[in-house]
C-alpha cells in the first residue's frame, strides 16, 4: 500500500520546504510538486497524484488549503477518496480518515456543504418569488426583432420557414407559434403574387438600366 504525498504552491518563487520536511517525516513513499493556483480546477500533478492512488492507498498533504480553495472542491475529492477506498491525511489539520475521527470529519464536512447548497437554493427561491411579487418578468427575453423579421421573411419572400428560421436565429417551431397567432399562412396565391412582384421589379430594373 503506497503513500503518495502532494504538495502545491501558487508561483515558482515560492518554496516547498515546510511541505517537503513534513511530507518526509510522515513517510510517504512519492511526492507530486505543483506551481499552481489552488482555484485552478484543472492541475497537471494532482491528477497525476490522483491517478497512481489505488484501493488501500494513502494520499498525504500538509494542509487542506494545499488540496482545495473551496468546500465542495474538498469534498468532491473526499467523496472520490472515500468511494476508491483510499485514506486522506492532512498533517497540519490532524485529519486521518482511516481513523473514527477522521471519518467524522468527513461525515461533518458532508453535512456542512449539503446545508450550504440548500441555503443557496433556498435564497434564490426568494430572490424569484420578490421578483415575481414585483412584477419582473423571468426567464429568457423574448425574440421581439428576430420573429419581426422571421414573419416579415415569410409574408413577403419564397424562402422556406426553416432557412428563415436559421437566417433569424429561432426555432422553425417558434415561427410556426407566432404564425398560428396570427391566423395567416402562405398560400399558393401569396407564393404567385410574390414571384409576380419579383419578375416586375427586376424587369424595370433591366429597363432603366
Amino acid at each position: 500500500m503506497a503513500v503518495i504525498g502532494y504538495m502545491r504552491v501558487s508561483t515558482h518563487f515560492q518554496k516547498f520546504d515546510s511541505q517537503q520536511q513534513a511530507l518526509e517525516d510522515y513517510g510517504v513513499d512519492m511526492i507530486f510538486k505543483e506551481h499552481e493556483s489552488g482555484r485552478k480546477s484543472f492541475r497537471s500533478e494532482l491528477n497525476k497524484a490522483l491517478n497512481v492512488l489505488e484501493p488501500g492507498d494513502t494520499f498525504v498533504i500538509f494542509k487542506l488549503d494545499r488540496l482545495a480553495r473551496g468546500t465542495k472542491q474538498l469534498l468532491v475529492l473526499l467523496e472520490k477518496f472515500n468511494e476508491q477506498n483510499i485514506n486522506f491525511v492532512s498533517i497540519e489539520n490532524n485529519i486521518d480518515t482511516s481513523t473514527p475521527m477522521g471519518r467524522f470529519f468527513f461525515t461533518i464536512m458532508s453535512a456542512f456543504a449539503e446545508m450550504e447548497a440548500e441555503l443557496i437554493r433556498e435564497r434564490v427561491l426568494a430572490g424569484l418569488d420578490a421578483a415575481r411579487k414585483k412584477g419582473v418578468v423571468l426567464g429568457r427575453p423574448p425574440l421581439v426583432e428576430q420573429v419581426s423579421e422571421a414573419l416579415d421573411l415569410y409574408h413577403n419572400t419564397k424562402m422556406s420557414a426553416e432557412q428563415i428560421s436559421k437566417h433569424c436565429g429561432i426555432a422553425t417551431s417558434t415561427l410556426y407559434h407566432h404564425l398560428r397567432k396570427e391566423g395567416v399562412y402562405r398560400t399558393k396565391t401569396t407564393l404567385d403574387f410574390i414571384e409576380m412582384s419579383e419578375r416586375l421589379v427586376s424587369s424595370g430594373e433591366k429597363k432603366f438600366k
